[in-house]
């Protein structure tokens, strides 16, 4: 006994025939290249402006306050400004610690100065980079209410880690050298 063809089978013949029209050689699935991505719940998305919010509040309140200082003109203790004590690896060894000069580099680039705040320190002047870039993404999140697509798959917390020693100790190695240069020029 022969299958009846009905409007069911018709119908979905029809969907079968559309959807291999519709394929692409790169696309993987039916309708790939036309699909939009799923909604994300209510309740995701303001989890993810909350955390944006927090992300722009904190990241804006330290470049606020970066652009409020006035530089220090020997490359380090502008958090003195602040009423903090000075760097006490400076003043026994005469050797920077690594983040000396992170708050001058943040006050020289907030206040249009990127060339000097990378000579006072270039970890520093990264970090602002990034804090830049991360109010900015945040700003984005808390408009689009999403989190921007990437492989965090293939950029995972070990690298970010090597990623991240790998600039503080460049960047205190260049602020040792900077300072013994300094004070060898100055005698």
């Amino acid at each position: 006994m022969a299958p009846v063809a009905g409007p069911a089978a018709l119908r979905n013949n029809t969907l079968r025939m559309r959807n291999s029209l519709t394929q692409t050689a790169d696309s993987p699935l039916p309708h790939a290249t036309t699909a939009r991505p799923p909604e994300a719940p209510a309740s995701s998305r303001f989890r993810t402006r909350l955390i944006a919010g927090l992300i722009a509040v904190g990241g804006g309140g330290v470049l606020a306050l970066a652009m409020y200082l006035e530089p220090d003109s020997r490359g380090y203790g502008t958090h003195e400004g602040l009423g903090l004590l000075p760097c006490g690896m400076i003043l026994t060894s005469g050797i920077p610690c690594p983040t000396c000069g992170m708050t001058t580099a943040f006050a020289l680039m907030m206040n249009g100065r990127p060339v000097a705040a990378f000579v006072a320190q270039p970890a520093g002047a990264a970090l602002c980079l990034a804090t830049i870039g991360a109010f900015f993404g945040s700003g984005w999140c808390l408009v689009a209410g999403r989190t921007p697509r990437v492989p965090w798959e293939r950029i995972n917390a070990f690298r970010w880690m090597i990623g991240f020693g790998v600039v503080l100790v460049g960047g205190w190695a260049f602020k040792i050298a900077h300072v013994l240069l300094a004070d060898t020029t100055t005698q």
